[in-house]
């Protein structure tokens, strides 16, 4: 029986339920590839896994779920357009681990000459999808969490839409500079006392799509910046606590509230979206830093995810 490093989940809770362990190498099941993996995306998925605000896809204890690249090495009976040697990126149940089993359904292809974690883009693929809820053309985009993976995206994507206006909330000042540098046209920090009304003197007649996942009190203060017929698009909750939005500003303006995930995408879309910015990103029109550190030290790198300080993406290589 072959052996590999994997990262195992015991329980819920802090950096204590993970443990490195040796584990058996998975087998490819029908339309399923084997991969050799290269590199794993650590994403703040990953800590809301990890304390179970997320529930785990597999009975505990087990190795977690991760983004991951690499390299194919076998294939499960039934596989088409895919074959041993090809470097694929997507993401596994169970994908923290030297090797990992990706459906291929959820694999995409990556050339070789792309940087190692930068093939990495499912929060691409999901900040593709929120600006897709609506039609046409967008006038202006303001976006919450602008520093994190997918608000990046968000920022990049809509700059390379022509969006004219993007306007980018962070969690601290420090970070303005990144996110205007990323596309934002006008940056705030929550922490400043007068976010809110930055926000509204940058867009006098509101914005006409707000992307949102933090939920809360937040959001609900944001809902009024919203222009008339505008949509605000939240894909998440991670403050844990409801938007409440007033009845009479969302019917006298015609605004919408809509749930948006990137599992309801179409499959054919994700696969175009993921294309477009392999080749953005070898253009040098799409940035995705990347901060690697060593699988064996993925303590080190829930802790730089956990203290947002980190700008891109934080990567464990497994060689």
């Amino acid at each position: 029986m072959h052996m590999m490093k994997a990262i195992v989940q015991s329980g819920y809770g802090g950096p204590e339920v993970l443990t490195l362990r040796e584990m058996p190498v998975p087998q490819p099941q029908a339309g399923e590839l084997l991969v050799k993996v290269s590199a794993i995306a650590l994403n703040y998925a990953n800590k809301l896994l990890r304390e179970g605000v997320f529930p785990a896809p597999a009975p505990l204890p087990a190795i977690m779920l991760a983004e991951v690249e690499g390299i194919v090495v076998s294939a499960g009976a039934g596989v088409e357009g895919f074959r041993t040697g090809q470097r694929v990126t997507g993401v596994s149940v169970q994908g923290f681990a030297e090797y990992a089993v990706l459906h291929t359904s959820q694999a995409f292809l990556l050339p070789d000459h792309l940087q190692a974690g930068q093939g990495m883009l499912s929060g691409g693929i999901t900040a593709h999808h929120l600006l897709a809820q609506v039609p046409g053309s967008i006038s202006s985009v303001l976006i919450t969490g602008a520093a994190g993976v997918i608000g990046s995206f968000a920022m990049q994507l809509a700059r390379l839409q022509g969006i004219p206006l993007i306007g980018a909330v962070t969690g601290s000042s420090d970070k303005s500079g990144y996110v205007q540098k990323l596309g934002a046209t006008v940056a705030v920090s929550r922490g400043e006392e007068d976010w809110l009304q930055q926000l509204a003197a940058a867009a006098p007649e509101g914005y006409a799509l707000l992307l949102d996942a933090g939920g809360g009190p937040a959001a609900s203060q944001l809902l009024p910046l919203l222009a008339p017929g505008g949509t605000a698009v939240l894909y998440g909750n991670m403050s844990g606590k409801p938007v409440e939005a007033d009845g009479n500003l969302m019917a006298f303006r015609g605004l919408r509230i809509v749930g948006a995930s990137v599992f309801a995408a179409n499959p054919a879309d994700k696969l175009r979206w993921h294309n477009e910015m392999v080749q953005a990103v070898l253009s040098g029109k799409l940035e995705v830093p990347v901060n690697a550190f060593a699988f064996d030290d993925f303590g080190e790198a829930f802790a730089a995810l956990e203290s947002r300080q980190i700008q891109g993406r934080i990567v464990l290589q497994t060689a």
